[in-house]
């Protein structure tokens, strides 16, 4: 049956099932990992109030069975692991990713790219006791070969950060084409210029094949190829200091001739550090809203290490 043999009332019913089919990926209560010195608070706000390009997931190491994990590597006498897995304790990993568009359909991409992650965590844990860079070289050269047009009518753009929010206060991530983390000191009354070797960035997923692969004698020659992702790290989380990972939505107003992040942000951040985590994310979002309506998909991760 063709899809313009069916009636309105059978269409609606489809992409209302297909949204709240997409929608089982988005982070749900119960899922949030705790750190005792770390506040945080994350939400997706899709332009057309459903579904749409921007996706955002939680990693909760507990989830992937640590303490068997822990007693098997202990079993097997292989100390490094055991070492490497309980490390997964004190922290919790976040990946933001952004297709372009902000249709139902985009979130196809995030729901390829969310299975993909997923799967990839876990068997990251059982080899290697922790998250690689490699797991992301493994979704560019996946993005690369099999999201093309020769599939699509046009190849999507996907940006993609994931880092990893450590109890001290650390934060490390690598970058696929994706916006910089954005860091209030609470110390210092303002945001934080960060140092170039700290946001070291690639290409967005699948625009170009990886650097490296096992099998690149498989793959026809391009004209070129990404650079492995570089690990970065960020060590300006001191007490009261608010760390924000967004998607473009959150800069670009006005069709791109307005920037809320360059006009408005630093001030309703020095008005609200106070706050827990949910209560600046509320600020930022209620100044956005009277500063320009979003006109993107938005997402917006507030942490902040918590004062003494």
């Amino acid at each position: 049956m063709s899809i313009a043999n069916w009636s309105h009332k059978e269409l609606v019913q489809e992409l209302l099932q297909f949204q709240e089919t997409a929608s089982l990926i988005l982070p749900r209560k119960g899922h949030f990992p705790t750190l005792p010195d770390i506040d945080y608070f994350a939400a997706i706000t899709p332009l057309k109030a459903c579904v749409g390009g921007d996706h955002l997931a939680i990693v909760n190491f507990e989830v992937y069975g640590l303490d068997a994990k822990i007693a098997a590597a202990e079993n097997a006498g292989n100390e490094s692991l055991a070492v490497k897995l309980a490390a997964n304790r004190d922290r919790f990993g976040i990946l933001i990713a952004d297709v372009a568009g902000h249709s139902a359909s985009s979130s196809m991409i995030t729901n390829y790219l969310h299975a993909a992650f997923r799967m990839g965590v876990a068997y990251e844990l059982k080899c290697n006791g922790e998250v690689t860079a490699d797991l992301f070289e493994i979704l560019n050269t996946q993005f690369y070969n099999h999201i093309t047009a020769e599939y699509l009518k046009s190849k999507p753009y996907t940006t993609m950060m994931y880092g990893e929010v450590h109890n001290d206060g650390t934060f490390r991530f690598l970058s696929a084409g994706h916006p910089y983390p954005i860091v209030f000191s609470r110390k210092y009354d303002r945001i934080m210029p960060l140092d170039p070797d700290r946001t070291k960035n690639s290409t967005p997923l699948g625009v170009l094949p990886s650097e490296y692969r096992v099998d690149t004698e498989n793959f026809k020659r391009t004209f070129g190829t990404k650079n492995k992702y570089a690990v970065n790290e960020i060590r300006l989380l001191g007490e009261g200091d608010i760390l924000l990972l967004y998607t473009d939505g959150f800069t670009e107003q006005g069709e791109g001739t307005l920037n809320f992040f360059e006009t408005h942000l630093e001030q309703i951040l020095r008005e609200n550090k106070e706050h827990d985590a949910r209560g600046i994310y509320s600020a930022i979002m209620d100044g956005l809203q009277a500063f320009s309506p979003p006109e993107d998909d938005l997402t917006l991760a507030v942490i902040k290490k918590t004062p003494l």
